[in-house]
């Protein structure tokens, strides 16, 4: 009987090879683009205790009602794999008391992967990754929510080559949203039953989220809802203005759409998302917004803060071919040894070049010399040794084609020219 073979789980991607390639060269564009905004890179668990997440994401969003990945529990701690970096990044600022620095905002960068059970499709895992910022103060104010907005919108630029779509909504405090949570719930109310399940469930638990729900028919009874909007205190209303003033000054194209409500819980102002022009069917390929009461709701200080993420997968769907190649992070590959005398000799070259710093690959015994030469030029070796006497070396410049032989003395200094 033949051995089952065990597989990938569903909703995953193996990297490697070429797109492995591609994938570093995403991460180091982004985080490059996030240091020049002054941000700290973090690197966090990618389990935290589940409870975390329910108080910052938000009971009633999808991400706690039926995507997290819950592990078994183990002791008296119940856990759960990150769906999310926002609580991850507030834990992590108040259990290590970085609120303290004297200098703010906070600015805190991160990549990595998180976790959502939910059915994969195009652009939509089960593990993916994530780039983001966090930026994090006792009070958010123009400048930094300019910075966050203008971070997401350039990173999301540089790595595609290209412009992309930028939509805004502002949700308001607390107690805005809570007036217009009311009038939702009177709209959707004589409309629900026609409605699917999902959206039956939010409106008992958070009637906003009805707003996001993706089944186009709920989508088109939607449209009539009112508009969050116009629920804005005096306040909220001059926040927003000022913020489009600034972005107007700026040159930043936008468009207010007044249906965007993002899908987690804890954004009380500005919310946007960004789209890809060329691909119109990729949905969002990220988005963030500002926050109120999240580090308080888990035992912090009452700062405010603001930040995005940018899905990793999602871009990398979007990018052409061309710009691929383009960014793509290849590791050039110094000298390549074939070894035919086969006695352990290839292996002190390559020793005594790495410890220089060279990168250094070794062809398999059973490597003719044509096919090794040709396994060379697929590397992009620069040079290649060639070990087949024990007293004379051949040494092959890759570009040039020119062959020199060498005695065992010479083999480094003639590598390392």
């Amino acid at each position: 009987m033949a051995i089952q073979q065990i597989k990938k789980p569903r909703g995953t991607i193996d990297y490697y090879g070429e797109e492995m390639k591609v994938f570093a060269g995403i991460r180091e564009i982004l985080l490059a683009e996030a240091d020049k905004y002054g941000t700290e890179f973090v690197e966090l668990p990618m389990f935290e205790e589940n409870g975390l997440f329910h108080r910052t994401v938000g009971e009633s969003s999808d991400i706690v009602t039926k995507e997290t990945f819950d592990l078994a529990k183990r002791g008296d701690k119940d856990y759960t794999l990150r769906p999310e970096f926002t609580a991850s990044v507030s834990r992590a600022v108040i259990e290590n008391k970085i609120y303290t620095a004297p200098d703010m905002p906070i600015r805190l960068s991160y990549f990595g992967p998180v976790f959502r059970y939910e059915r994969p499709q195009t652009g939509r895992l089960r593990q993916f990754n994530q780039f983001g910022v966090e930026f994090l103060d006792s009070k958010v104010d123009l400048s930094t929510t300019l910075d966050a907005f203008l971070l997401s919108l350039r990173s999301a630029e540089k790595l595609l080559g290209h412009k992309v779509k930028a939509k805004i909504n502002f949700l308001g405090s607390f107690e805005s949203r809570e007036r217009y949570k009311v009038e939702l719930k009177k709209f959707f109310e004589p409309k629900i039953e026609c409605m699917c399940e999902d959206c039956k469930r939010r409106l008992e638990t958070n009637p906003l989220r009805i707003l996001d729900c993706k089944v186009p028919e709920d989508q088109e009874i939607a449209k009539g809802s009112p508009r969050v909007t116009d629920f804005l205190n005096e306040e909220d209303q001059k926040e927003f203005n000022d913020i489009k003033k600034a972005l107007d000054a700026l040159e930043i194209e936008y468009v207010v759409d007044s249906e965007l409500v993002r899908g987690l819980d804890y954004y009380t102002g500005l919310v946007w998302e960004l789209y890809d022009t060329l691909n119109d069917n990729l949905g969002a390929i990220g988005g963030g917004g500002k926050y109120a009461s999240l580090m308080a709701s888990i035992g912090g200080p009452d700062f405010e803060g603001i930040g995005f993420s940018l899905g990793v997968e999602r871009l990398m769907i979007a990018l052409s071919d061309e710009r691929k190649q383009e960014i793509k992070k290849d590791k050039p590959l110094d000298v390549f040894i074939i070894d035919f005398k086969r006695e352990g000799k290839a292996n002190y070259f390559a020793d005594k070049l790495r410890a220089e710093g060279k990168n250094v690959s070794i062809a398999s015994f059973g490597r003719a010399l044509g096919g090794a030469l040709k396994m060379a030029d697929r590397k992009g070796a620069k040079k290649v040794l060639i070990v087949d006497s024990d007293d004379t070396f051949k040494i092959k410049d890759m570009a040039t084609r020119n062959q020199i032989e060498v005695k065992e003395e010479e083999v480094l200094s003639s590598l390392g020219e």
